[in-house]
């Protein structure tokens, strides 16, 4: 493994960071795959490194920034972006522990903490998600100004029809912006890498090298077969180890997978196509387990028993309970309805092998950095459109390509459940799939009309694109311009073009002429169309026959036309953002969700002028649930039934309605949705939410979040909407107060007579209750409360003398701020002065 050609030391970085990476890091020798990409990273030139998982991308993106920004641009910046949160805060660590060896300044941006901008502004390598760096240079383009080298980690996820486009504008944007910023992206393995890499200009890199060997199974039943193995340099011969059959119930192939590897030393993840699922098999799996380390090795239970005591402190619901009860017998489930706090604590104790076994969905294979030495994709299908579909193969790789842990394992061991049919035939096909087929190339996903409204109208407002031909131009240089036609692409952005001016978003500056086209836009039969008599060129929307017409006509019935009509927005036309499109723009949301939004409010403005219906904090939270950036909920089957709680409580609201939905599954949704948030900031204990709808305190918290968002996003393009006269502007402020006071009260969850206690540091809502209850309402109240008060509240449960002289210490420095100034002398009117 020593090959001195491959030393760290023989690159020419900087000395500090050579003995950084070798003591501290305990790393002296690139892997092959490494070694090859760094000439290409050191010239500074762009690169695209496609190898496994743990094979050490992240390294060389290190590496290369460092190189950047130390040696050949001194002085310069870096950004590294990241898919999730939770990866920009492992990213964060790394480099963090970095830059404190070599004096360097690392910020986080994903959006949440108040202290980022400052953090932004004066770091030298920012680690920032795909949306916040999109934010920053449409807010704050000065950012980019210093920045030499740019990495893009997970950047297969340009697949990905949420986070892809994005990603994909971003690195369009910075070579438009900054054409001699070298660009690193990080990959896993994909059909037409090299097609990528020709959009970015990119050396490519591709390797099925990993530190820890990789071998492929199928498990049909309890009869493991080995079917193929990815080589590292410290296994001599590739050959496969030969079939098994496992012990254990063939009705539970997981536990057997469990039990099998605990005897071996190593862990297990298991992968499943819902959170409901990754619950129900960590329960199974737990109570098998408990009963066998009770058994074999009872002094492991104990520090399992704390993590579970832990958990259960700070469950609130009945998920977090059966989390808790799950992690005695070292076993959990991982999914996005876990509170950070849970799934940290979840993600440590496997880290530190304190758990035997994960139970997660797919999205754990694209997050944080867990391996073990065994995973076994449980489900291969997942329920998409309506029909269950085969997972994609990409996908499958990213779980399998978790096994093995560097440093740890001899072996990884990457196994696919084989389920239904004939167990081998069955086996063969998804061995052939998986295994041995080949990778699905990566498609651009900004064509889908919301990704293609949002950035376009972005460009528009805050990117500095003002005509038609930069516009396209621009949008032609993205991965989307690269691999499409001409033709399609600037069709579609006509297209979107036309509707923003439609609704008002953006507005033509001229009408240009269409004296110039595009190389390959016009088809040549239309040159030979506008030379005949009567054919000419219109802005118009033709008209659509209404209904299909099958077989033959009458001639008389055949209407001609005397011109054919093309839609085509002329090169020279200048655009302009309306103040509604640039603060659409500004608040991140798409155009969609504020064509939503004008639109039911505006009905809101006409029910208070009326005085007809009625407009309540659940119309404004159900408003805001049926824009596409509200992530809604959906209704379980039980709940479309006649006659259910559901049903019983649309029927309540439904005068209450500012929008309709024509589908009854999506209706139900958008009522579940808005009940959820009332629930929620009408105090209802989250163990109560779970139990009436289902959701869990992940969920609640994380759309009680999207709903604050959103209203705000209301109350903004609600102040920029003129269509109103004069005389309703009174209650159009009216309406905008409904919407500030419902969005205090999602933010707080409480009611609108805890507001100002909740202000206070450590008060949540559950505190604010217990003040209420004793008659403390405002802050000054509690700053009068006598000490026998006091000390009536540190004896309750879950207060406490050092929280209660927390919150106390936070209300006197409230009361210092907020005290009135003495006034000033010349504020005092002289002798004769008029007053406004």
């Amino acid at each position: 493994m020593g090959d001195p050609e491959r030393a760290i030391s023989r690159l020419g970085l900087p000395d500090s960071l050579v003995d950084f990476i070798e003591n501290d890091w305990g790393i002296t020798t690139l892997h092959p795959p490494q070694a090859e990409a760094m000439p290409s990273i050191m010239e500074g030139r762009n690169t695209m490194v496609c190898i496994p998982t743990a094979s050490g991308k992240s390294l060389v993106a290190f590496m290369g920034i460092i190189n950047q920004i130390m040696t050949k641009d001194i002085g310069s910046r870096g950004i590294y972006i990241v898919p999730l949160k939770a990866l920009a805060s492992e990213k964060m660590g790394e480099l963090k522990e970095l830059g404190d060896r070599l004096g360097l300044k690392i910020g986080l941006g994903i959006g949440d903490a108040p202290s980022e901008a400052r953090q932004i502004d004066d770091c030298d390598i920012l680690v920032c998600t795909s949306e916040k760096l999109d934010s920053l240079m449409r807010s704050k383009p000065e950012i980019m100004r210093r920045v030499s080298v740019v990495v893009a980690d997970e950047f297969h996820l340009v697949n990905d029809s949420h986070r892809g486009p994005t990603m994909e504008i971003n690195l369009t944007r910075i070579r438009h912006l900054l054409p001699e910023a070298q660009i690193i992206t990080l990959s896993a393995t994909v059909g037409n890498s090299q097609d990528l890499a020709d959009w970015l200009d990119s050396t490519l890199i591709v390797s099925e090298w990993r530190p820890v060997s990789l071998e492929y199974s199928t498990l049909a039943e309890l009869d493991l077969e080995p079917r193929a193995i990815q080589q590292s340099e410290l296994t001599s011969e590739g050959n496969l180890n030969p079939p098994r059959t496992l012990t254990g119930p063939k009705s539970h192939i997981a536990w057997a997978a469990l039990s099998d590897v605990y005897e071996q030393g190593g862990q297990l993840l298991v992968f499943v196509s819902t959170r409901r699922s990754s619950q129900s098999e960590a329960k199974k799996l737990g109570q098998r387990m408990h009963k066998h380390l009770a058994k074999l090795n009872p002094e492991s239970l104990i520090p399992l028993k704390e993590l579970s005591e832990r958990l259960s402190r700070n469950s609130n619901s009945a998920m977090g309970d059966t989390l808790a009860e799950c992690v005695k017998g070292g076993v959990a489930f991982h999914h996005a309805g876990l509170r950070h706090t849970q799934r940290t604590m979840i993600e440590n104790a496997f880290k530190e092998r304190i758990l035997h076994c994960l139970c997660a969905t797919p999205t754990l294979a694209a997050g944080v950095n867990l391996p073990a030495r065994r995973v076994l994709v449980r489900d291969l299908k997942r329920y998409d459109d309506g029909m269950s579909r085969f997972l994609p193969v990409m996908e499958v790789r990213q779980m399998l390509g978790r096994a093995g842990r560097p440093r740890y394992d001899p072996l990884g061991e990457a196994w696919l459940a084989c389920k239904g049919g004939d167990p081998r035939e069955v086996a063969d096909e998804i061995a052939d799939r998986y295994i041995h087929g080949p990778v699905e190339d990566i498609t651009s996903k900004l064509a889908a009309e919301p990704a293609l409204r949002f950035h376009l109208l972005s460009s528009i407002a805050t990117g500095g694109l003002n005509s038609r031909q930069t516009i396209g131009e621009f949008f032609s240089s993205t991965y989307l311009g690269h691999s499409q036609t001409h033709s399609y692409l600037q069709e579609n952005i006509d297209s979107m073009l036309r509707w923003l001016v439609e609704k008002r978003f953006i507005r033509r500056k001229n009408i240009g002429t269409i004296s110039e086209s595009w190389d390959d836009e016009t088809p040549s039969w239309v040159d030979a169309a506008q030379s005949a008599s009567g054919v000419t060129m219109s802005a118009k929307k033709s008209k659509e026959p209404t209904e299909a017409t099958f077989g033959f006509q009458r001639a008389s019935s055949i209407a001609v036309s005397s011109s054919v009509i093309f839609d085509v927005e002329a090169l020279d036309t200048e655009y302009e953002a309306t103040p509604m499109g640039e603060r659409i723009a500004q608040l991140y949301i798409d155009p969609l969700s504020a064509d939503i939004l004008i639109d039911g409010l505006r009905r809101a403005v006409r029910r208070i002028v009326r005085e007809s219906l009625p407009v309540t904090h659940f119309s404004l939270c159900h408003l805001v649930a049926a824009t596409p950036d509200f992530i809604s909920f959906w209704p379980k089957s039980s709940e479309l039934e006649f006659g259910s709680t559901l049903r019983q409580k649309a029927a309540l609201v439904e005068d209450e309605l500012l929008i309709e939905s024509p589908i009854d599954e999506r209706a139900m949704g958008l009522v579940k949705s808005a009940w959820c948030t009332e629930m929620w900031y009408e105090e209802e204990d989250l163990r109560d939410i779970e139990k009436k709808i289902g959701v869990t305190p992940g969920d609640v918290h994380s759309r009680t979040d999207l709903m604050a968002w959103l209203l705000l996003a209301g109350r903004e393009v609600l102040l920029r909407d003129d269509v109103f006269a004069e005389e309703h502007l009174g209650h159009v402020a009216q309406l905008v107060g409904m919407i500030e006071l419902t969005r205090s009260r999602v933010r707080a969850g409480c009611k609108e007579d805890l507001l100002q206690l909740v202000q206070v540091k450590n008060v949540g809502r559950n505190r604010a209750r217990t003040l209420s209850k004793m008659g403390i309402r405002t802050p000054a109240d509690l700053l009068a409360m006598s000490l026998t008060e006091l000390d009536s509240l540190k004896s309750k449960r879950g207060w406490g003398p050092k929280l209660v002289e927390k919150i106390m210490d936070s209300v006197r420095i409230l009361a210092v701020s907020g005290e009135q100034k003495k006034p000033r002398s010349d504020d005092e009117p002289l002798p004769g002065e008029r007053h406004d």
